[in-house]
């Protein structure tokens, strides 16, 4: 037993040989399992905060519906305590599986984490296997000043640069993807229309080549070809309008205010054709087509399409650009402050940390198996425990 202090620093001084060697075994064993252990090294990448875009921005006027004056965005403007910024639904999708597959398929992780195997006979198993360790080593951080800090730990120092770097880009993909603007909705149906205008086109002038080579007389007069050309490029006109009021309603209901100004364009626009080709003007100029020989007629008409055709086609690469514009304008972009570089030194294991620990463990546990071991041999020695074990082993053993 212990009686004081002193009693406990004159065992230890007793036994300080064996505390002098237990810890020697336990540091030395640290130092070599921090050789053996595979190094592992951190990169980050860091991004910077969400700006908004403007009215078209879906994320913005999303947030913007908590009645705040201001976006946060750096420096903190507009941020409160407990309020979601853009910056925290950057940090929530970049953990989301969506963004993990783009980073798991695009960065090779299958074969970097040796699921090859796996993945060939149980994909799924496969899969959740690398999500499960990609996710263990990334840590996705939001600062006070609202920056996105991306870092990722791998035994490879270019890997986990890669990785870290792919999970912005995949981030900028999917969320430029959900937030597609007007521009953007705008440039894909225009893209379709166009060519489907083209084959259009070709089809027209070659069956216009086709009537000149079968009637290689038929001369169309000025006044016939003013009125094709008139109506050829109204036409156009109303065909291009039409393709934007459809464009407009594939994201704008059918009460907004651009789809029935568009409207109003049409019609008016009809009209106005319609009192071209059918010769109702009045003290028009042009005879109408109704009045023209058949086969002139015919030619007239072959070359009235194929006029409508090229306005339309035309009309149809300048809305293009525009929509392109607008589209590069409005589409939000994930930027980068800092790109992930390889790093220099590695992050685990540390050398000294673990030689620290291992020279505190072999000095504590000594210190407690000497203090413990002398405790149960003077427990033993005493007269009366022992007689109080005889008693207990009797009662033990008592059937």
């Amino acid at each position: 037993m212990f009686n004081s202090f002193y009693d406990v620093l004159v065992v230890l001084v007793k036994n300080r040989r064996m505390i002098l060697w237990n810890t020697a075994g336990f540091t030395v064993l640290a130092l070599v399992l921090s050789l053996v252990i595979p190094n592992k090294y951190k990169a980050t990448a860091t991004l910077m905060p969400p700006v908004s875009q403007g009215s078209n921005n879906l994320m913005s006027m999303a947030l913007r519906g908590n009645f705040m004056s201001a976006d946060p965005e750096i420096g903190g403007t507009g941020f409160m305590p407990g309020m979601v910024t853009p910056s925290d639904v950057f940090a929530f999708m970049l953990e989301s599986g969506t963004v993990a597959d783009i980073v798991i398929r695009e960065c090779d992780l299958v074969n970097h984490y040796k699921q090859t195997k796996t993945f060939v006979n149980k994909q799924d198993k496969a899969m959740y296997n690398i999500a499960k360790k990609l996710k263990k080593a990334t840590k996705v951080k939001v600062t006070d000043e609202r920056f996105i800090i991306i870092t990722v730990e791998d035994k490879s120092k270019t890997k986990a640069a890669e990785i870290a770097n792919k999970y912005g880009e995949a981030l900028d993909r999917v969320y430029a993807k959900m937030t597609m603007t007007q521009g953007g909705k705008m440039r894909e149906f225009i893209e379709r229309r166009l060519g489907q205008e083209e084959l259009l086109l070709r089809q027209t002038e070659d069956s216009l080549k086709r009537f000149q080579q079968r009637y290689r007389t038929i001369s169309l007069g000025d006044e016939m070809k003013a009125v094709i050309e008139m109506s050829a490029t109204l036409e156009a006109k109303i065909i291009s309008q039409k393709i934007e009021l459809d464009a407009i309603k594939s994201y704008a209901t059918a009460d907004n205010t651009q789809v029935k100004v568009m409207e109003n364009q049409i019609q008016k626009s009809q009209q106005e054709l319609n009192q071209l080709v059918g010769g109702s003007r009045g003290n028009t100029l042009f005879v109408s087509f109704a009045k023209a020989p058949e086969i002139g007629a015919m030619m007239g008409q072959l070359t009235r399409d194929v006029r409508i055709h090229q306005e339309l086609y035309a009309l149809l690469v300048q809305q293009l650009e525009q929509a392109k514009i607008l589209e590069a304008k409005d589409t939000p972009k994930v930027q980068f402050l800092e790109r992930a570089a390889p790093p220099y030194r590695k992050s685990w294991p540390k050398r000294s940390l673990l030689t620290a620990l291992g020279l505190i463990a072999g000095l504590v546990s000594s210190i407690v198996a000497i203090l413990v071991a002398r405790r149960i041999e003077a427990f033993l020695t005493d007269s009366g425990r022992r007689g109080q074990l005889a008693e207990f082993k009797k009662m033990l053993t008592a059937k």
